[in-house]
């Protein structure tokens, strides 16, 4: 292990790192920081939460030449939070450094502000790749003091689209000023390779090994949810583990604020953040975040590069990551600074058991599954919990007002035990979420105007009436209160859904996998079906045999049809009133 007073820095910057807690550095940093000050180009690898920040910003602070009119660091990051944590940082360790000025630059803020700080003069820059490029064309910002120039997550930005305006911008470094390229990323793909044999000059490589990742530290759970009750069993696990912060990855901006808004829906408080908001409003919620005012938030993961908070003690993957790397990314924001950690990872079918496995031999790490809790195991929690509340009152919450209208109450000639029973029935509700799968379920709530439709598959291709309802509401969206009746045939399954919802159904079913069996799905134009099983497979033949007679050459739809048109209308209304 190095301590930092075994590095080369100066007293200065000896004194901000003492001051931050600081006493041991990481192994990117003890590696990374004597080459960058030896003037060498540095190409380095390392995951999110080892202390890259002070692998390359201590440098670059002691290389600024104070008082300097044009910068000597320029600093790129792919995203507007990490320009501004970085931007932070970097201030904390030059706080004891005189004459080293930090300007931040990037998209959503007035360019005017920006323009006025670059023209004051300062040592080092820190912005984003396309507000770089629109400074430089403006000619507000000058590279030709610049000895160094650092690319923080370069995979991220390549990632991102930036790969043309990183290489513009290295290209614009002039040919006659020596400089320093220092490039910092998670992973190194060909095109990472390909800039450094453009740009660096012999660089030192910098890797830390996959053993020393942060996720070391992090406990590692997933929990399997029934299809469409993802973010009920999300409401549970809050409720459980009750974190201080918590930060949620999904992996679209739409999921992003659909969870968000079903959270706050149930009253739990929470915030999003992707890159459609706006920066004044993102920064806001960066800041209730870092101070517990908004404790629980829900990000993608590209918004939420640069929140670098050491006090999240629960990270959850609401979706698994398409690429590995970003699982390693968003457990990483957990077990920081020596704290321990907790990473969970909800899933739902069978694609995504494979999909979590293979998490596990890419992490070379334990995930291991817990299983939601039961309705009873819930009840008994809120009531545990309730009573415990009541008990924490008796002792902290009575005042002489509380104990007046106690008195009157009784003067009145109600019982003690009634008061009581009554308070608690106005207090406490022992809601229960329902995250259990339904395996068995033949009927739901059908009191609605309904429409018969045909599902292409049955019980031999081992379909039951819960995998037909959670595959309908995880492909439309739908409450289960639009879908009533469902009847599991051999081949083939009838249920009748909502008839204003009917269209949303054809249109979203078609085409989609119940039990990796692929569906199609039409209208049923078949007599009312019988209650009895067997009376209904009697018929079935001279059913058919019916249907074929009356709606030969009619136009009514047929298998594969995306959905019904003008034509169906007769058969909807006859459905309609064969469903009542």
């Amino acid at each position: 292990m190095t301590t930092f007073n075994e590095l080369p820095i100066s007293s200065e910057i000896m004194k901000a790192v003492e001051e931050m807690g600081y006493e041991n550095a990481t192994d990117i940093q003890a590696q990374s920081i004597p080459c960058i000050l030896e003037g060498k180009d540095v190409l380095g690898r390392s995951n999110t939460g080892t202390g890259k920040t002070a692998a390359f910003g201590i440098p670059a602070i002691e290389k600024v030449i104070p008082g300097n009119k044009f910068p000597n660091a320029l600093i790129i990051c792919p995203t507007r939070e990490l320009v501004t944590q970085v931007a932070t940082e970097l201030r904390k360790f030059s706080k004891y450094k005189e004459g080293v000025k930090i300007v931040p630059i990037y998209g959503g803020q007035p360019i005017d502000r920006q323009i006025q700080l670059l023209k004051r003069g300062c040592g080092i820059v820190v912005g984003t790749p396309g507000r770089i490029m629109d400074h430089l064309n403006r000619r507000t910002l000058k590279l030709q003091d610049v000895n160094m120039i650092i690319l923080d997550e370069a995979d991220e930005m390549l990632n991102m689209g930036f790969k043309e305006d990183i290489e513009e911008i290295l290209s614009m470094m002039p040919a006659d000023n020596e400089h320093q390229t220092i490039l910092f990323s998670a992973t190194w793909p060909q095109a990472i390779l390909k800039i450094t044999e453009q740009f660096q000059k012999d660089p030192v490589r910098v890797e830390i090994k996959s053993s020393q990742r942060t996720i070391d530290t992090v406990e590692q759970i997933y929990y399997e949810a029934p299809r469409g009750k993802k973010a009920n069993a999300l409401r549970v696990l809050l409720n459980h583990y009750d974190p201080d912060l918590c930060m949620i990855f999904c992996n679209t901006k739409k999921m992003v604020d659909e969870l968000c808004e079903e959270l706050n829906k149930h009253d739990i408080k929470a915030t999003s953040l992707h890159g459609d908001m706006k920066q004044e409003f993102r920064s806001r919620v960066m800041e209730q975040f870092r101070n517990g005012t908004s404790p629980i938030l829900i990000a993608t993961d590209v918004a939420a590069r640069g929140i670098d908070v050491d006090d999240i003690d629960l990270v959850v993957n609401f979706d698994i990551p398409q690429d590995m790397e970003y699982y390693i990314h968003r457990v990483g924001r957990t077990g920081r600074a020596g704290k321990k950690g907790l990473a969970i990872t909800l899933i739902s079918g069978g694609k995504q058991r494979g999909a979590i496995k293979d998490v596990i031999r890419y992490t070379k790490t334990n995930i291991t599954r817990h299983a939601l809790p039961t309705s009873a195991q819930m009840m008994e929690a809120n009531r545990n919990a309730f009573i415990a509340k009541v008990k924490e009152a008796c002792d902290e919450g009575i005042t002489e007002e509380s104990i007046e209208i106690a008195n009157a109450l009784m003067a009145d000639g109600i019982a003690l035990e009634n008061i009581i029973s009554a308070l608690i029935s106005m207090n406490y509700k022992n809601e229960v979420i329902d995250i259990e799968e339904e395996e068995n379920v033949k009927r739901y709530a059908s009191d609605f105007d309904a429409i018969t439709l045909k599902f292409s598959v049955g019980r031999t291709h081992g379909i039951q009436p819960g995998n037909i309802v959670a595959a309908i509401i995880e492909e439309c969206g739908m409450s289960p209160k639009a879908i009533g009746r469902i009847d599991v045939r051999p081949n083939f399954s009838l249920v009748d859904i909502a008839a204003d919802k009917v269209d949303i159904v054809l249109n979203n079913m078609q085409r989609t996998t119940i039990r990796k069996q692929e569906v199609m799905v039409e209208i049923d134009s078949a007599p009312k079906r019988k209650t009895n099983r067997r009376d209904g497979a009697k018929n079935n033949t001279r059913d058919a045999s019916r249907r074929n007679n009356r709606h030969a050459g009619d136009g009514s739809t047929r298998r594969g049809a995306k959905r019904p048109g003008n034509h169906d209308k007769s058969v909807r209304k006859s459905a309609k009133r064969k469903a009542k």
